[in-house]
């Protein structure tokens, strides 16, 4: 019966993070939509673009563009294929990674750590549904870690395979990919070179890619969303609060050090990959997307932990105060993460729908931040103001949503539309000209603009969701004829 429990316990955790991805399943990324448009123009044959015929590169994983492509060719939405193809993934890595543990010396023990941690977890259900590449991109890291430090051979080949797909998946992955490569390396000296040339080749085609496409070798969310050392740290603190209680960050800590050589291995990918994520600034969606990847190796770095604990009375009290401790915050994430996700899908399935047709019935081209989903579903051409996938935009002076946009690109790219969100109701005046917007810096910019003020008038107050309003601006010569705001 003990056995037959162990086995199915990697079944199960894959089970809890696919039913916590089912719960809050409404969610999607507003990214996600951004995917999905330039699967479905490259589907079409209109290149690598997001609006007009200029390829950019807004699809910093440029690999998690098949799902979407495959879907647009079978006539079936792409955002749905990359939501199932996401959540699928993200539950075959953790029961990879929870199986692995049953192979060790009290594995069933381990085992249950590791499902407590990942049930309790609501980062891997939740990005698993999100439409983005987090699944896939935890999946290869987990298949690259379980290569490296297979024994008694490791998996050349399987790993290598791993990580050449994160060099096409998610860029911060590279420095956790190298340290993988090096353990991999100590191991079992020169005859890891097939990993090492899969990784380089794939490195150096994304290179080539990216500089034979776009004339530039970084990816343009490098431009438009790069953050700085104070907000990567301020992410790095606040994931390790968050996804691990803190108590379970130290955890994984003492087994990296006290542990066995795989244990180590993954301690150091797991150090490198939160310099990379400091280095790079962090990011700026919700759920701490970025660390997603390498939650499967936390956890079984505290199971290790919790195994080498447990061998006395006093050990085994101390493993599951530290246990409880490390996985009460993520549960109470859980609880109140999931509603919220699901709330935001659902208004965006109703009020981002009437906002879509409204623009699509005025406009031929839309600015504004949010182009994923609104974008997508207008059909509009788009002028992305936060710069994502607009090369121009993302190269001006200012960071992420604090573009400084000139007039005269506005009055060049001639949108008629406009959509500007606010965190509260935006005021109006007589005449429609917008009076306050605590919206983003690159927002209330526009907003106040010369260009704006003098062309622009407020037709619809959008409540979008709590504390997030859309004002909706019309151009003089697109309003309707009995228009008032």
């Amino acid at each position: 019966m003990l056995r037959l429990l162990q086995r199915a316990t990697p079944l199960f955790a894959a089970c809890a993070v696919l039913f916590v991805g089912q719960c809050g399943w409404p969610y999607t990324v507003d990214d996600a939509f951004i995917v999905a448009r330039y699967a479905v123009r490259l589907a079409s044959g209109l290149g690598y673009t997001s609006s007009g015929n200029q390829p950019s590169d807004g699809v910093t994983g440029p690999l998690w563009l098949l799902p979407g492509i495959l879907a647009a060719r079978l006539q079936l939405d792409p955002v749905l294929m990359a939501k199932c193809w996401g959540l699928v993934a993200m539950a075959v890595a953790v029961a990879l990674a929870v199986q692995r543990l049953g192979l060790r010396s009290r594995g069933r023990r381990m085992q249950l750590v590791a499902f407590t941690l990942c049930a309790g977890a609501p980062t891997f259900g939740t990005w698993g549904v999100a439409g983005l590449e987090t699944g896939f991109a935890t999946l290869a890291l987990v298949v690259a870690l379980l290569g490296v430090t297979t024994r008694p051979h490791p998996w050349r080949v399987r790993a290598g395979v791993a990580i050449a797909a994160l060099a096409w998946l998610r860029p911060e992955l590279a420095v956790a990919s190298c340290v993988l490569l090096v353990g991999l390396h100590q191991r079992i000296g020169r005859r890891a070179w097939p990993a090492w040339l899969l990784a380089a080749a794939s490195g150096v085609s994304v290179c080539v890619f990216r500089s034979v496409l776009f004339h530039d070798l970084w990816p343009l969310a490098f431009y438009a969303k790069h953050g700085t050392l104070a907000d990567g740290v301020d992410y790095a603190l606040r994931a390790c609060f968050v996804l691990t209680g803190g108590l379970g960050s130290v955890a994984a800590l003492f087994a990296s050090i006290k542990g066995r050589a795989d244990d180590r291995v993954a301690g150091a990918m797991l150090v490198a990959h939160v310099g990379a994520v400091v280095l790079a600034g962090g990011d700026w969606m919700p759920g701490f997307r970025l660390f997603a990847p390498v939650l499967p190796a936390y956890a079984m770095l505290v199971a290790s932990a919790a195994e080498r604990l447990s061998h006395t009375r006093r050990g085994l009290v101390a493993a599951l105060a530290m246990l409880l401790l490390a996985s009460a915050v993520p549960l109470v994430d859980l609880v109140t993460r999931v509603p919220d996700l699901r709330a935001a899908g659902s208004r965006r399935d109703v009020q981002g729908a009437r906002l879509a047709d409204y623009l699509h019935a005025h406009a031929s081209t839309v600015a504004l931040v949010d182009i994923g989903y609104l974008g997508t579903k207008s059909g509009l051409d788009l002028v992305d103001l936060a710069g994502v996938t607009d090369p121009e935009i993302a190269h001006l002076p200012g960071g992420h949503l604090d573009k400084r946009i000139p007039d005269a690109l506005l009055v060049r790219r001639a949108p008629d539309a406009i959509v500007l969100h606010s965190q509260t109701l935006p005021e109006i005046d007589a005449q429609g000209r917008l009076r306050s917007l605590r919206g983003y810096p690159v927002e209330r910019r526009v907003a106040a603009s010369a260009w704006v003020q003098r062309r622009f008038r407020t037709l619809q107050i959008v409540h979008y969701a709590p504390h997030y309003f859309y004002a909706v601006l019309l151009r003089d010569d697109r309003l309707p004829s009995s228009s008032s705001p």
